[in-house]
Formats: C-alpha cells, sequence, structure tokens
C-alpha cells in the first residue's frame, strides 16, 4: 500500500513538473495591437469559487510576464502583463471573459502613456493617447463628441465626431498604441503583428513644427521664393496651409557649422541658442562628424506626403539642439534650407534660428 502511495505521489509530481515547464504562446491585447508572448504557467492557485494564474518568461523564468484572475464562470477579476524587467505593462479588469473597466499601458519606465475605459470588450469612454497628446470619447467603440489634440507649441486642435464619423475639423486618424521594447532588459520571444515604435518627442515636435508653425512657413517661403515663379512653386507644396514633405530615414550628425558662424557674426536671433553656440562651439564642433548616423524607419512613416519633391533630414539631439535641413528637389536642381531648434531640459520645443541667407 505504501509503495502503491510512493507511485502515485511521483506520478503527479512528474506530471506537475512537466505541466508546469511547457511552454505556450500567450497572446496580450495592446488596444488595436495583438502581441504574442512565450511563456511557462506554473501551477495553479486555487480557492473553491477563485483561482489564479500566473506566467513566466519562458526564456526567464525568474520574471513573471502575466497573471490572470478566475472564477468559475470564465475570466473575471485583475489582469497584469510585465515588461522583462519586471515593470508593469498593462493593468486593466476583466469581467465575463471581457475587458470591462479601466486599461492602463504604461512605457518601461512606468510612465502611463495610454489610458481608457472598456465596456464588455469594445472601448467605451474617455481615452488618453498620452504619447500622441490626443484626448476624446467612444461610444460603443467609434469616436463620439469632441475630440482634441496639442501640437508641439501647446496649441489646441478640436474635432468632433458623431458615432465614428467626422463632422467637424481635420480629424486625427487612427490612434494607436505602440509597441515599446524594455530598454532594461528584453525579451527574444515577445512578438508584435503590428511593430510601431513611436519616435523621440523632440522630433514628434519637429514634425509638426514644420507642419503648423505660421514663422516657419513664412521663412521657408522667403528663402526657396527669391522670384515670383519660384514663390508659386513653393507655395504649391502646401495643402490647407500645411506644408507636404518626406521625411528621411536617415539621422544625420549635428552638424552646426554656419550656425555657429552666424554666432560669431552676431547674426543669431533667438539668445538662447546664441549662448549655446558660443559657450558650446568646441563641443558642438567636435560632435560633428558629416556622415551618417543611423536609419529610423519611423521617421520616414511620420511624412506627409510620400511623393514630395521635398524632403526632410533630421539631425542627432546634442545640448538640446537639432538641427534639420530641407531639402527642396526642383527639376533635377536640390536647395536647402537650414532650420536650428532648441528644447528645453524636459525635451520641449522653445525656439527656432533659420539659415541667414
Amino acid at each position: 500500500m505504501y509503495k502503491i502511495k510512493l507511485a502515485l505521489f511521483f506520478s503527479f509530481f512528474l506530471i506537475s513538473l512537466m505541466s508546469f515547464s511547457q511552454i505556450v504562446t500567450e497572446v496580450v491585447q495592446l488596444d488595436t495591437i495583438i502581441e504574442t508572448v512565450k511563456v511557462i504557467y506554473r501551477p495553479t492557485i486555487s480557492s473553491s469559487y477563485y483561482f489564479k494564474k500566473v506566467a513566466v518568461f519562458a526564456d526567464d523564468t525568474s520574471q513573471i510576464a502575466i497573471e490572470k484572475s478566475f472564477t468559475s464562470y470564465g475570466q473575471n477579476g485583475l489582469y497584469k502583463v510585465y515588461y522583462p524587467s519586471g515593470r508593469l505593462k498593462v493593468k486593466t479588469v476583466f469581467a465575463n471573459n471581457k475587458i470591462n473597466g479601466e486599461w492602463t499601458y504604461y512605457d518601461p519606465k512606468g510612465i502611463i502613456i495610454t489610458k481608457g475605459i472598456y465596456k464588455n470588450g469594445v472601448k467605451h469612454g474617455f481615452w488618453a493617447y498620452k504619447s500622441f497628446k490626443i484626448y476624446g470619447r467612444y461610444k460603443k467603440g467609434l469616436k463620439n463628441k469632441k475630440w482634441k489634440k496639442y501640437d508641439a507649441n501647446e496649441k489646441t486642435h478640436t474635432s468632433r465626431y458623431k458615432n465614428g464619423k467626422l463632422i467637424k475639423g481635420e480629424g486625427f486618424g487612427n490612434e494607436e498604441v505602440v509597441v515599446i521594447k524594455d530598454s532594461v532588459k528584453d525579451s527574444s520571444n515577445v512578438i508584435a503583428e503590428k511593430v510601431s515604435s513611436p519616435i523621440d518627442k523632440e522630433y514628434q515636435q519637429a514634425i509638426s513644427f514644420l507642419t503648423d508653425n505660421i514663422v516657419f512657413k513664412k521663412a521657408l517661403k522667403e528663402h526657396f521664393g527669391s522670384s515670383f515663379k519660384e514663390m508659386n512653386a513653393i507655395k504649391k507644396q502646401f495643402k490647407k496651409g500645411k506644408l507636404q514633405f518626406m521625411v528621411d530615414s536617415l539621422i544625420m550628425a549635428l552638424d552646426i557649422t554656419s550656425f555657429i558662424k552666424e554666432a560669431e557674426e552676431g547674426k543669431i536671433v533667438v539668445s538662447k541658442i546664441d549662448s549655446i553656440l558660443k559657450n558650446e562651439s568646441e563641443n558642438l564642433r567636435e560632435l560633428f562628424s558629416g556622415e551618417k548616423i543611423k536609419t529610423n524607419q519611423e521617421l520616414h512613416i511620420n511624412s506627409t506626403d510620400l511623393n514630395s519633391p521635398i524632403t526632410v533630414i533630421f539631425s542627432e539631439v546634442k545640448l538640446n539642439l537639432l538641427r534639420l535641413n530641407v531639402v527642396w528637389n526642383k527639376n533635377g536642381e536640390k536647395r536647402k534650407f537650414r532650420v536650428l531648434l532648441y528644447y528645453s531640459n524636459e525635451g520641449v520645443l522653445k525656439g527656432a534660428e533659420y539659415e541667414k541667407p
């Protein structure tokens, strides 16, 4: 009898061990994006009514990947997804196998980037896409009533929807959460069907600046429109007052030699930029290599017109400065307009300096 019990015990132990070591592919919903993660589930923690499932990363079993709560009626209760570094990634609540309640998505540093409300698995209520600075309400999965967007200059753009249809304003397109890699510790077992890494906020603001800033538009027309014919030609590159341009995927070194020269000649208008150029000129010259630094395809995706004869090339960001080149390919002749942007220590765009004629 003792031997039979001992055999049954070891059989149960081996089955539990085998089930714990089995790698499964778990699907994680990140708003409109589906992410798959390879995990191993620990033995279930249960009671008479409530039980909890905990999964660890397949390539790091010391780190929890997913936590789910269940009742006898299905998935109910708190649901959490973690980054490989251990920080919380997604937090929401399930009721009757559907998301019901607040849904929050965090970046690897713990900052909220998207937050909204689900009802029976459908967006219903207020949503905040903080990474895009877009805010509004859904009704049964469709945009409804007033939506707002704040650009790089903190200017408010308002649109109104009725059951998903735009009835006033320009609209903001289809907002989607972005899949952000864990900078502390990434897992090779995490794959997303639709990966869209966000561009740095300095570049986001620069693109908004090129599109909406009135002073920049005037400076651009003056730089390229040296004659009546050229002025008309450059005006055609605007659509409803917004510049149409293609963003190059190349990020160049911070070559601001021309602006340093203008600072020495007393031509710089923005005092903060002038101060940086004069006090940090030697450091800035050392940063300039004249070579391509890297590529970023997400920059290219943010083009306003992929077929535009105007191309924008960004530099790296150093000492709170970012240089951009606006290149106009007019009948095979490429003309360049250099712009230098200044950001605060918090990464907020504060000023712009334009290349002098």
